[in-house]
C-alpha cells in the first residue's frame, strides 16, 4: 500500500494523540464486524474533529485526499482487527468495484464506503454504490463515511436524504459524519 507522505505525517500524529490507544481488545467471540467498524471510525473522527486532525487532513493533495483518508483508517484500524480476529480488506474488488473498506468475520461482513464533501459523487455513492457493494458481500451492515470539507448545501442535502429515509422506514446505510472543516481557534472566538 502507497501512503502519501503527508498521510504518513497524519499516521504519526494520530499515534502521538493517544486517540487509539483504548483499543486493544475486546471479546473477539462477541464483537460483531459492524461494531468492530464503530469502534474504529470513532476514534478516528474523534481525532479529525478534537485533535486537530482536520489540519492534516485539510492539507493533502486535493487529487489524493480520499485515498489517504482511506488509507488512514485502514493502517488505524489493523491493529485493532488483528487483537479481535476480525479481517479488514482494503479495495476488496468482489462486486461491481472497488469497496473502500470491509471488515468481516466469515459471514458477518461490514462495507465501509468513504467519500468527501467535494466529491460529486457523493449521493451517488449513499444511494446506490454501497448497495451494491452490500449486495455483492451479501450483508446489510452497511457505513457511509461523509467527510465534510465544506460544501454545507451538499451536507444538508444528505443528512436530509438519511432522515427522510429513516422516517420513511427505509433501511439505509448508516451515515457516519467527520467534520473535517477549518476551525477558529478559541482564543479568537
Amino acid at each position: 500500500m502507497v501512503v502519501s507522505r503527508e498521510a504518513a505525517t497524519a499516521y504519526k500524529k494520530i499515534n502521538r494523540s493517544g486517540v487509539y490507544n483504548f483499543l486493544m481488545h475486546d471479546d473477539s467471540s462477541q464483537i460483531s464486524s459492524y461494531q468492530a467498524a464503530f469502534r474504529i471510525l470513532e476514534p478516528f473522527k474523534e481525532w479529525v474533529e478534537m485533535h486537530k486532525g482536520w489540519q492534516m487532513i485539510q492539507e493533502f493533495p486535493s487529487a489524493s485526499r480520499e485515498k489517504d483518508i482511506q488509507r488512514l483508517i485502514d493502517l488505524k484500524g489493523r491493529d485493532y482487527c488483528i487483537n479481535n480476529n476480525i479481517d479488514m480488506s482494503f479495495e476488496a474488488n468482489e462486486g461491481p468495484g472497488a469497496l473502500d473498506l470491509k471488515l468481516s468475520r466469515g459471514n458477518d461482513k461490514t462495507v465501509i464506503e468513504i467519500k468527501l464533501s467535494t466529491n460529486d459523487q457523493y449521493l451517488h455513492g449513499f444511494e446506490v454504490q454501497i448497495e451494491e457493494y452490500a449486495k455483492a458481500e451479501n450483508t446489510r451492515n452497511r457505513i457511509y463515511v461523509y467527510i465534510q470539507l465544506g460544501n454545507p448545501i451538499r451536507t444538508k442535502r444528505i443528512k436530509e436524504l438519511y432522515a427522510n429515509k429513516m422516517a420513511a422506514g427505509d433501511d439505509p446505510p448508516f451515515l457516519f459524519v467527520i467534520d473535517s472543516q477549518p476551525r477558529q481557534s478559541a482564543s479568537k472566538k
